[in-house]
């Protein structure tokens, strides 16, 4: 039974909160749709929304070794209060990282747990809803999804995670050859999971973020007008689109495709 309503954000840790800034709010367009800091100052987090996806980002300290993807939030349902919703990970053997407590920021409350491939979850327990619903993008058609990496002795219990307390359904399969890709949907938000038989365990399982646009081509060169390092567009493996990857000011991925929608893609060829 799920005991969330809502995939709330992914978080990255930033060093420069300005440089994160100018990439996802002044090149992508993001909105800021919340500012906050603890009430003792000392800890920072901004909210940016793209299309009608969300991203945290996190003050944290230039040159540390824990900056980039952090974890993926999930609003507690209205009838679980955060320790119900800890408990029914906790007695899925899930490890509880940091036990339910009020959240820094001062609205509501929080937890975090991992599963068995090292990937962190968090819990939030909050009335306020913070996201606005149709936001429109200029250049993003879509937040598309965040990919996490999963191995052998993982992808099972991800997919059951995902697909138990948190909720999600699935959205499509793909297949090629030493590669499985697997999308799961909340609401507007979507998980891949990203599979290769035998391949090692990642140390970084939140391995990308992805958004959908018009032309892959114009973002590339955009980006790299801008300075920002990103890869030669090519055509996926899966055929009929572009696809080029760009590397945020703490290392995370951004990967931007020009595919039709997930629910679209490949059923009318």
């Amino acid at each position: 039974m799920s005991v969330v309503r809502e995939l709330n954000h992914v978080a990255i840790r930033v060093a420069c909160m300005e440089e994160s800034l100018r990439l996802y709010k002044d090149l992508l367009g993001g909105k800021i749709i919340r500012d906050a800091k603890s009430p003792d100052g000392k800890s920072h987090f901004v909210y940016i929304q793209l299309a009608e996806g969300v991203i945290e980002l996190i003050k944290g300290t230039p040159g540390a070794d824990n900056l980039g993807f952090q974890h993926i939030a999930f609003l507690t349902a209205k009838d679980k209060d955060i320790n119900s919703a800890t408990d029914a990970v906790r007695s899925r053997g899930y490890q509880i990282t940091v036990e339910p407590k009020p959240a820094a920021s001062g609205n509501g409350y929080l937890a975090f747990f991992k599963d068995i491939g090292g990937t962190t979850f968090e819990f939030i327990q909050r009335d306020e809803d913070i996201r606005i619903p149709g936001l429109e993008n200029e250049s993003i058609l879509e937040f598309d999804h965040i990919s996490i990496l999963v191995d052998d002795e993982s992808i099972n219990d991800t997919r059951e995670l995902i697909t138990g307390p948190l909720g999600m359904k699935e959205r499509r399969i793909f297949e090629k050859p030493g590669t499985t890709m697997e999308y799961y949907r909340l609401g507007p938000d979507t998980i891949e999971l990203l599979y290769g038989k035998g391949r090692p365990c990642p140390t970084q399982p939140i391995d990308h973020i992805a958004f959908r646009l018009p032309c892959v081509k114009e973002m590339h060169r955009y980006l790299v007008e801008n300075g920002i390092a990103a890869t030669e567009p090519k055509e996926s493996s899966l055929g009929g689109f572009f696809i080029t990857s760009a590397t945020g000011p703490d290392g995370e991925i951004i990967e931007f495709v020009d595919r039709s929608s997930l629910d679209e893609f490949g059923l009318f060829v």
